[in-house]
Protein backbone atom coordinates (compact mmCIF):
# COMPACT_ATOMS: atom_id res chain seq x y z
CA UNK A 1 0.00 0.00 0.00
CA UNK A 2 1.22 3.44 -0.86
CA UNK A 3 1.12 6.35 1.56
CA UNK A 4 -1.75 8.75 2.00
CA UNK A 5 -1.17 12.44 2.55
CA UNK A 6 -2.65 13.25 5.95
CA UNK A 7 -4.29 10.56 7.98
CA UNK A 8 -2.38 7.79 6.36
CA UNK A 9 -0.66 9.39 3.93
CA UNK A 10 18.97 14.48 -0.19
CA UNK A 11 22.19 14.06 1.48
CA UNK A 12 24.17 10.85 1.96
CA UNK A 13 26.47 9.70 4.75
CA UNK A 14 28.87 6.94 3.78
CA UNK A 15 30.05 5.76 7.17
CA UNK A 16 29.52 7.31 10.58
CA UNK A 17 32.60 7.94 12.75
CA UNK A 18 33.32 5.57 15.61
CA UNK A 19 33.00 6.54 19.26
CA UNK A 20 34.41 5.15 22.46
CA UNK A 21 33.34 1.55 22.77
CA UNK A 22 32.88 1.73 26.56
CA UNK A 23 30.56 4.75 26.32
CA UNK A 24 28.46 3.12 23.62
CA UNK A 25 28.09 -0.18 25.43
CA UNK A 26 27.36 1.50 28.77
CA UNK A 27 24.49 3.38 27.13
CA UNK A 28 23.16 0.21 25.49
CA UNK A 29 23.36 -1.70 28.76
CA UNK A 30 21.28 1.04 30.45
CA UNK A 31 18.64 0.79 27.71
CA UNK A 32 19.32 4.32 26.44
CA UNK A 33 19.55 4.93 22.72
CA UNK A 34 22.93 5.94 21.37
CA UNK A 35 23.02 8.56 18.61
CA UNK A 36 23.65 6.87 15.28
CA UNK A 37 26.85 8.85 14.67
CA UNK A 38 28.30 7.33 17.86
CA UNK A 39 27.60 3.72 16.93
CA UNK A 40 30.37 1.40 15.75
CA UNK A 41 29.19 -0.04 12.48
CA UNK A 42 30.48 -3.39 11.18
CA UNK A 43 32.88 -3.31 8.26
CA UNK A 44 31.28 -2.68 4.85
CA UNK A 45 28.16 -1.11 6.40
CA UNK A 46 26.61 1.60 4.26
CA UNK A 47 25.04 4.40 6.34
CA UNK A 48 22.60 6.67 4.53
CA UNK A 49 20.50 9.67 5.41
CA UNK A 50 16.91 9.57 4.21
CA UNK A 51 13.88 11.83 4.07
CA UNK A 52 11.14 10.65 6.42
CA UNK A 53 7.97 11.57 4.54
CA UNK A 54 5.24 10.59 7.02
CA UNK A 55 6.96 7.23 7.36
CA UNK A 56 7.90 6.83 3.72
CA UNK A 57 11.68 6.22 3.68
CA UNK A 58 13.11 8.09 0.69
CA UNK A 59 16.75 7.26 -0.10
CA UNK A 60 18.74 8.98 -2.79
CA UNK A 61 19.87 6.51 -5.42
CA UNK A 62 21.47 6.45 -8.85
CA UNK A 63 20.29 4.16 -11.65
CA UNK A 64 22.38 3.30 -14.71
CA UNK A 65 20.60 1.92 -17.75
CA UNK A 66 21.63 0.62 -21.13
CA UNK A 67 23.76 2.81 -23.38
CA UNK A 68 25.08 4.91 -20.49
CA UNK A 69 21.67 6.39 -19.66
CA UNK A 70 21.38 7.22 -15.98
CA UNK A 71 19.35 9.17 -13.46
CA UNK A 72 19.50 10.13 -9.79
CA UNK A 73 16.62 10.75 -7.41
CA UNK A 74 14.63 9.46 -4.43
CA UNK A 75 13.58 5.83 -4.16
CA UNK A 76 11.23 4.46 -1.47
CA UNK A 77 12.58 1.72 0.79
CA UNK A 78 9.60 -0.63 0.78
CA UNK A 79 9.67 -3.94 2.66
CA UNK A 80 6.19 -4.59 1.27
CA UNK A 81 7.75 -4.98 -2.18
CA UNK A 82 9.70 -8.09 -3.07
CA UNK A 83 11.80 -6.66 -5.89
CA UNK A 84 13.07 -3.40 -7.28
CA UNK A 85 10.14 -1.63 -8.96
CA UNK A 86 10.63 1.38 -11.26
CA UNK A 87 8.28 3.84 -12.87
CA UNK A 88 7.41 2.46 -16.32
CA UNK A 89 8.39 5.66 -18.17
CA UNK A 90 11.74 5.71 -16.37
CA UNK A 91 12.35 2.02 -17.14
CA UNK A 92 11.75 2.71 -20.83
CA UNK A 93 14.13 5.70 -20.72
CA UNK A 94 16.80 3.50 -19.14
CA UNK A 95 16.35 1.05 -22.00
CA UNK A 96 15.33 -1.94 -19.89
CA UNK A 97 11.54 -2.01 -20.60
CA UNK A 98 9.66 -2.30 -23.86
CA UNK A 99 6.68 -0.12 -24.79
CA UNK A 100 4.33 -3.13 -24.57
CA UNK A 101 4.80 -3.16 -20.77
CA UNK A 102 3.11 0.23 -20.40
CA UNK A 103 -0.39 -1.22 -20.48
CA UNK A 104 0.14 -3.39 -17.39
CA UNK A 105 -0.54 -2.14 -13.83
CA UNK A 106 2.54 -4.06 -12.68
CA UNK A 107 4.88 -5.38 -15.35
CA UNK A 108 8.34 -6.87 -15.71
CA UNK A 109 11.25 -5.33 -17.56
CA UNK A 110 12.70 -7.15 -20.56
CA UNK A 111 16.27 -6.68 -19.35
CA UNK A 112 18.08 -6.29 -15.98
CA UNK A 113 19.10 -2.89 -14.66
CA UNK A 114 22.87 -2.52 -15.27
CA UNK A 115 23.56 -0.76 -11.95
CA UNK A 116 21.84 0.56 -8.82
CA UNK A 117 23.89 2.74 -6.45
CA UNK A 118 23.11 3.80 -2.88
CA UNK A 119 25.86 5.99 -1.45
CA UNK A 120 29.09 4.04 -1.99
CA UNK A 121 27.34 0.70 -2.45
CA UNK A 122 26.41 -0.58 -5.90
CA UNK A 123 24.62 -3.64 -7.26
CA UNK A 124 25.15 -4.70 -10.86
CA UNK A 125 22.72 -6.49 -13.16
CA UNK A 126 19.71 -6.13 -10.89
CA UNK A 127 16.86 -8.48 -11.80
CA UNK A 128 14.00 -8.99 -11.83
CA UNK A 129 12.83 -5.38 -12.08
CA UNK A 130 9.12 -4.62 -11.94
CA UNK A 131 7.44 -1.65 -13.61
CA UNK A 132 4.69 0.39 -11.95
CA UNK A 133 2.82 3.63 -12.47
CA UNK A 134 4.99 5.95 -10.41
CA UNK A 135 2.49 8.78 -10.72
CA UNK A 136 0.43 7.18 -7.95
CA UNK A 137 3.31 7.53 -5.49
CA UNK A 138 4.30 10.99 -6.75
CA UNK A 139 0.76 12.36 -6.43
CA UNK A 140 0.59 11.69 -2.69
CA UNK A 141 4.26 12.23 -1.82
CA UNK A 142 4.82 15.37 -3.93
CA UNK A 143 8.29 14.03 -4.69
CA UNK A 144 9.84 12.75 -7.98
CA UNK A 145 10.02 9.18 -6.64
CA UNK A 146 11.79 6.84 -9.07
CA UNK A 147 10.35 3.63 -7.69
CA UNK A 148 10.38 1.16 -4.80
CA UNK A 149 13.34 -0.70 -3.34
CA UNK A 150 12.15 -4.11 -2.15
CA UNK A 151 13.70 -7.17 -0.57
CA UNK A 152 15.71 -8.94 -3.24
CA UNK A 153 18.49 -6.35 -3.81
CA UNK A 154 18.93 -6.22 0.00
CA UNK A 155 18.59 -9.93 0.72
CA UNK A 156 22.10 -10.35 2.16
CA UNK A 157 21.81 -7.31 4.44
CA UNK A 158 20.31 -6.23 7.74
CA UNK A 159 18.34 -3.05 7.06
CA UNK A 160 18.58 -0.88 10.21
CA UNK A 161 16.20 2.12 10.37
CA UNK A 162 16.07 5.04 12.77
CA UNK A 163 13.03 7.11 11.78
CA UNK A 164 13.77 10.00 14.13
CA UNK A 165 17.40 10.49 13.12
CA UNK A 166 16.47 9.63 9.50
CA UNK A 167 19.28 7.10 9.15
CA UNK A 168 19.29 3.78 7.28
CA UNK A 169 22.22 1.41 7.68
CA UNK A 170 22.75 -1.51 5.30
CA UNK A 171 24.69 -4.00 7.43
CA UNK A 172 26.31 -7.18 6.04
CA UNK A 173 24.74 -10.19 7.73
CA UNK A 174 26.07 -13.70 8.18
CA UNK A 175 23.64 -16.43 7.23
CA UNK A 176 21.95 -17.90 4.22
CA UNK A 177 19.68 -15.47 2.34
CA UNK A 178 16.86 -17.74 1.38
CA UNK A 179 13.07 -17.71 1.57
CA UNK A 180 13.38 -21.16 3.13
CA UNK A 181 16.16 -20.30 5.56
CA UNK A 182 13.99 -20.81 8.65
CA UNK A 183 12.92 -24.27 7.58
CA UNK A 184 16.48 -25.18 6.58
CA UNK A 185 17.68 -24.04 10.00
CA UNK A 186 15.16 -26.30 11.71
CA UNK A 187 12.61 -23.66 12.75
CA UNK A 188 8.89 -24.06 12.21
CA UNK A 189 7.45 -21.51 9.75
CA UNK A 190 5.51 -19.62 12.45
CA UNK A 191 7.54 -20.58 15.49
CA UNK A 192 10.51 -18.82 17.09
CA UNK A 193 13.69 -18.62 15.01
CA UNK A 194 16.22 -21.37 15.58
CA UNK A 195 18.82 -20.73 18.26
CA UNK A 196 21.55 -20.51 15.60
CA UNK A 197 19.66 -17.95 13.47
CA UNK A 198 18.85 -15.80 16.51
CA UNK A 199 22.46 -16.00 17.72
CA UNK A 200 23.80 -14.97 14.29
CA UNK A 201 21.39 -12.07 14.18
CA UNK A 202 22.26 -10.89 17.69
CA UNK A 203 25.98 -11.11 16.88
CA UNK A 204 25.59 -9.08 13.69
CA UNK A 205 23.73 -6.37 15.62
CA UNK A 206 26.00 -6.36 18.67
CA UNK A 207 26.17 -2.81 20.00
CA UNK A 208 23.42 -1.66 17.59
CA UNK A 209 20.34 -2.70 19.57
CA UNK A 210 19.59 -2.40 23.28
CA UNK A 211 18.73 -5.33 25.58
CA UNK A 212 15.15 -4.08 25.31
CA UNK A 213 14.93 -5.00 21.60
CA UNK A 214 12.34 -7.66 20.73
CA UNK A 215 13.04 -10.34 18.11
CA UNK A 216 10.05 -10.99 15.86
CA UNK A 217 10.34 -14.00 13.52
CA UNK A 218 8.99 -13.54 10.02
CA UNK A 219 8.31 -15.67 6.99
CA UNK A 220 9.83 -14.51 3.72
CA UNK A 221 7.35 -15.71 1.13
CA UNK A 222 6.25 -15.23 -2.46
CA UNK A 223 8.29 -12.51 -4.11
CA UNK A 224 10.05 -11.64 -0.84
CA UNK A 225 7.30 -10.28 1.38
CA UNK A 226 7.70 -10.34 5.18
CA UNK A 227 4.85 -11.94 7.11
CA UNK A 228 4.35 -12.02 10.88
CA UNK A 229 1.59 -13.25 13.19
CA UNK A 230 -0.40 -10.86 15.33
CA UNK A 231 -3.74 -9.99 16.94
CA UNK A 232 -5.80 -6.86 17.54
CA UNK A 233 -7.93 -6.05 20.58
CA UNK A 234 -11.60 -6.94 20.10
CA UNK A 235 -12.57 -4.26 20.90
CA UNK A 236 -10.57 -3.75 24.12
CA UNK A 237 -7.91 -5.79 25.93
CA UNK A 238 -7.90 -8.42 27.35
CA UNK A 239 -10.11 -9.60 24.47
CA UNK A 240 -8.23 -10.17 21.22
CA UNK A 241 -9.03 -11.34 17.71
CA UNK A 242 -8.16 -14.68 16.19
CA UNK A 243 -4.56 -14.82 14.86
CA UNK A 244 -3.89 -12.54 11.88
CA UNK A 245 -1.24 -12.81 9.18
CA UNK A 246 0.29 -9.35 8.74
CA UNK A 247 2.76 -7.97 6.19
CA UNK A 248 5.59 -5.70 7.40
CA UNK A 249 5.59 -2.68 5.07
CA UNK A 250 7.86 0.34 5.44
CA UNK A 251 6.06 1.80 2.41
CA UNK A 252 2.78 2.20 4.36
CA UNK A 253 2.28 5.30 6.48
CA UNK A 254 -0.40 3.54 8.53
CA UNK A 255 -1.09 0.02 9.64
CA UNK A 256 -3.86 -1.50 7.52
CA UNK A 257 -6.58 -4.07 8.08
CA UNK A 258 -8.58 -5.49 5.20
CA UNK A 259 -12.33 -5.28 5.70
CA UNK A 260 -13.02 -8.82 4.48
CA UNK A 261 -10.96 -10.33 7.28
CA UNK A 262 -12.59 -8.37 10.10
CA UNK A 263 -16.02 -9.99 10.09
CA UNK A 264 -14.69 -13.49 10.78
CA UNK A 265 -11.76 -12.61 13.06
CA UNK A 266 -12.60 -9.31 14.78
CA UNK A 267 -16.18 -9.30 16.04
CA UNK A 268 -16.33 -5.75 17.41
CA UNK A 269 -14.21 -3.69 14.98
CA UNK A 270 -17.04 -1.17 14.59
CA UNK A 271 -16.56 -0.25 18.25
CA UNK A 272 -13.12 1.25 17.56
CA UNK A 273 -13.13 5.08 17.28
CA UNK A 274 -12.88 5.87 13.56
CA UNK A 275 -12.82 8.51 10.83
CA UNK A 276 -14.78 7.60 7.71
CA UNK A 277 -15.03 8.99 4.19
CA UNK A 278 -11.35 8.66 3.27
CA UNK A 279 -9.52 7.13 0.31
CA UNK A 280 -6.50 4.81 0.19
CA UNK A 281 -4.42 4.95 -3.02
CA UNK A 282 -2.72 1.67 -3.90
CA UNK A 283 -0.79 0.50 -6.95
CA UNK A 284 -3.90 -1.35 -8.13
CA UNK A 285 -6.28 1.58 -7.61
CA UNK A 286 -7.91 3.68 -4.89
CA UNK A 287 -10.07 2.11 -2.18
CA UNK A 288 -12.60 3.43 0.30
CA UNK A 289 -11.16 3.52 3.80
CA UNK A 290 -11.56 4.65 7.37
CA UNK A 291 -8.94 5.37 10.03
CA UNK A 292 -9.53 3.47 13.26
CA UNK A 293 -7.79 3.87 16.61
CA UNK A 294 -7.03 0.30 17.68
CA UNK A 295 -6.65 0.07 21.47
CA UNK A 296 -3.96 -2.63 21.22
CA UNK A 297 -2.02 -4.55 18.57
CA UNK A 298 0.05 -7.60 19.47
CA UNK A 299 2.78 -9.18 17.33
CA UNK A 300 4.17 -12.63 18.10
CA UNK A 301 7.85 -12.50 19.10
CA UNK A 302 10.53 -15.06 19.84
CA UNK A 303 9.79 -14.76 23.57
CA UNK A 304 6.03 -14.16 23.57
CA UNK A 305 4.21 -11.10 22.28
CA UNK A 306 5.04 -7.45 21.69
CA UNK A 307 2.14 -5.05 22.36
CA UNK A 308 1.53 -1.48 21.17
CA UNK A 309 -1.36 0.60 22.51
CA UNK A 310 -3.48 3.14 20.65
CA UNK A 311 -2.31 2.42 17.09
CA UNK A 312 -3.94 4.13 14.09
CA UNK A 313 -4.85 1.80 11.24
CA UNK A 314 -6.57 2.17 7.90
CA UNK A 315 -9.47 -0.23 7.47
CA UNK A 316 -10.15 -0.72 3.78
CA UNK A 317 -12.14 -2.75 1.29
CA UNK A 318 -9.75 -3.49 -1.56
CA UNK A 319 -8.71 -6.12 -4.08
CA UNK A 320 -5.21 -5.56 -2.70
CA UNK A 321 -5.92 -8.20 -0.04
CA UNK A 322 -6.59 -10.83 -2.73
CA UNK A 323 -3.59 -9.71 -4.80
CA UNK A 324 -1.29 -10.08 -1.77
CA UNK A 325 -2.81 -13.42 -0.83
CA UNK A 326 -2.25 -14.79 -4.33
CA UNK A 327 1.35 -13.55 -4.33
CA UNK A 328 2.16 -15.07 -0.93
CA UNK A 329 -0.11 -18.15 -0.92
CA UNK A 330 -1.26 -16.97 2.51
CA UNK A 331 -4.41 -15.15 3.55
CA UNK A 332 -3.18 -11.62 4.30
CA UNK A 333 -5.30 -9.86 6.92
CA UNK A 334 -3.41 -6.57 7.10
CA UNK A 335 -0.20 -4.57 7.14
CA UNK A 336 2.09 -3.28 9.88
CA UNK A 337 3.12 0.21 8.77
CA UNK A 338 4.65 3.40 10.11
CA UNK A 339 1.93 4.19 12.65
CA UNK A 340 3.32 1.28 14.69
CA UNK A 341 6.92 1.04 13.44
CA UNK A 342 7.68 4.68 14.36
CA UNK A 343 7.70 3.67 18.02
CA UNK A 344 10.87 1.63 17.46
CA UNK A 345 14.29 1.51 15.98
CA UNK A 346 13.82 -1.21 13.38
CA UNK A 347 16.27 -3.81 12.06
CA UNK A 348 15.22 -6.24 9.32
CA UNK A 349 17.61 -9.21 9.21
CA UNK A 350 16.70 -10.80 5.89
CA UNK A 351 19.20 -13.71 5.95
CA UNK A 352 18.06 -14.88 9.40
CA UNK A 353 14.35 -13.98 9.07
CA UNK A 354 14.31 -11.87 12.24
CA UNK A 355 12.75 -8.42 12.66
CA UNK A 356 14.16 -6.48 15.63
CA UNK A 357 11.90 -3.85 17.21
CA UNK A 358 13.80 -1.70 19.72
CA UNK A 359 11.30 0.47 21.66
CA UNK A 360 12.05 4.19 21.82
CA UNK A 361 12.40 5.17 25.50
CA UNK A 362 9.58 7.45 26.70
CA UNK A 363 8.07 7.47 23.21
CA UNK A 364 5.83 10.43 22.39
CA UNK A 365 3.98 11.02 19.14
CA UNK A 366 5.70 13.77 17.15
CA UNK A 367 2.32 14.81 15.68
CA UNK A 368 0.02 15.30 18.68
CA UNK A 369 -2.31 17.50 16.61
CA UNK A 370 -2.56 15.17 13.59
CA UNK A 371 -6.27 14.69 14.13
CA UNK A 372 -7.05 18.28 15.20
CA UNK A 373 -8.06 19.14 11.69
CA UNK A 374 -10.79 20.30 9.33
CA UNK A 375 -11.06 16.85 7.73
CA UNK A 376 -9.45 17.05 4.28
CA UNK A 377 -7.20 14.50 2.61
CA UNK A 378 -5.15 15.93 -0.27
CA UNK A 379 -3.19 14.89 -3.35
CA UNK A 380 -1.44 16.66 -6.22
CA UNK A 381 -2.90 16.46 -9.74
CA UNK A 382 -1.29 18.29 -12.67
CA UNK A 383 0.26 20.78 -10.24
CA UNK A 384 -3.00 21.52 -8.42
CA UNK A 385 -3.83 20.45 -4.85
CA UNK A 386 -7.02 18.41 -4.97
CA UNK A 387 -9.27 16.95 -2.29
CA UNK A 388 -9.11 13.13 -2.39
CA UNK A 389 -11.09 12.47 0.80
CA UNK A 390 -13.36 14.29 3.24
CA UNK A 391 -13.83 12.85 6.73
CA UNK A 392 -17.50 12.27 7.55
CA UNK A 393 -18.90 14.78 10.04
CA UNK A 394 -15.80 16.98 9.85
CA UNK A 395 -15.91 20.80 9.52
CA UNK A 396 -15.02 20.46 5.82
CA UNK A 397 -17.83 17.95 5.22
CA UNK A 398 -20.37 20.13 6.99
CA UNK A 399 -19.28 23.11 4.90
CA UNK A 400 -19.94 21.14 1.69
CA UNK A 401 -16.35 20.69 0.47
CA UNK A 402 -16.19 17.57 -1.70
CA UNK A 403 -13.75 15.23 -3.41
CA UNK A 404 -12.05 16.66 -6.51
CA UNK A 405 -12.47 20.24 -5.29
CA UNK A 406 -9.24 22.21 -5.75
CA UNK A 407 -7.60 23.93 -2.77
CA UNK A 408 -6.52 27.34 -4.11
CA UNK A 409 -5.22 29.00 -0.95
CA UNK A 410 -4.71 28.29 2.76
CA UNK A 411 -4.73 31.24 5.17
CA UNK A 412 -3.85 33.56 2.29
CA UNK A 413 -1.02 31.47 0.82
CA UNK A 414 -1.44 29.96 -2.65
CA UNK A 415 -1.60 26.18 -2.40
CA UNK A 416 0.18 25.47 -5.71
CA UNK A 417 3.38 26.96 -4.33
CA UNK A 418 3.36 24.86 -1.16
CA UNK A 419 4.86 21.45 -0.52
CA UNK A 420 1.97 19.00 -0.16
CA UNK A 421 3.14 17.58 3.17
CA UNK A 422 3.75 21.07 4.54
CA UNK A 423 0.31 22.12 3.33
CA UNK A 424 -1.26 19.17 5.13
CA UNK A 425 0.54 20.14 8.34
CA UNK A 426 -0.86 23.68 8.00
CA UNK A 427 -4.34 22.22 8.26
CA UNK A 428 -3.54 20.78 11.67
CA UNK A 429 -3.81 23.01 14.73
CA UNK A 430 -5.28 23.44 18.15
CA UNK A 431 -9.01 22.79 18.50
CA UNK A 432 -11.07 25.93 18.11
CA UNK A 433 -8.58 27.70 15.83
CA UNK A 434 -9.89 29.00 12.49
CA UNK A 435 -8.52 27.98 9.07
CA UNK A 436 -9.38 29.99 5.94
CA UNK A 437 -9.54 28.06 2.66
CA UNK A 438 -10.20 29.20 -0.89
CA UNK A 439 -11.76 26.26 -2.75
CA UNK A 440 -12.39 26.05 -6.50
CA UNK A 441 -15.18 24.01 -8.09
CA UNK A 442 -16.15 24.31 -11.75
CA UNK A 443 -13.95 27.43 -12.12
CA UNK A 444 -15.77 29.18 -9.25
CA UNK A 445 -13.83 30.12 -6.11
CA UNK A 446 -15.40 30.18 -2.68
CA UNK A 447 -13.90 31.13 0.69
CA UNK A 448 -14.51 28.96 3.77
CA UNK A 449 -13.62 29.73 7.36
CA UNK A 450 -13.48 26.43 9.17
CA UNK A 451 -12.90 25.77 12.85
CA UNK A 452 -10.52 22.93 13.63
CA UNK A 453 -11.64 20.24 16.02
CA UNK A 454 -10.35 16.90 17.24
CA UNK A 455 -11.66 14.24 14.87
CA UNK A 456 -10.14 11.10 16.43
Amino acid sequence: MRPLTWLWPVSLLLCAPSASGSDVHNDLASNRFVDSDSLRWPAATEVLHFENLEGMVLLRCSLRGDGGRDTTGPIALDTGAGYLALDIVLAQFLGIADSTTANEAVGLTARPLPRLTLGGWSIDQVEPVLTVNGEIVRSVSDRPVLGLLGQKPLRDRIVWIDYREEIVALIPAAGKASAGAREEAGAAPWGPPSDSALARSRAALSGLVTPRAVAVPFQLVGDGKMLVRGRVSDPLPPRYSSPLTLLIDTGATKCVLFEDSLASRVRHADAWPALRGLSAPTLIGAAEARIARIPSIQVESADGVLSAAGVDAGVMQSDLARVLSRATHETIHGVIGYSMLKRFRVAVDYPNSVLWLDPIPDYRDNRPLEYCHVGLQLERKDGAVVVMGVAEGSPAARAGIARNDEIVAVDGTLARGLDLIGLTRRMEGRPGRTLTLVVRRNSVDRTYRLVRRRLL
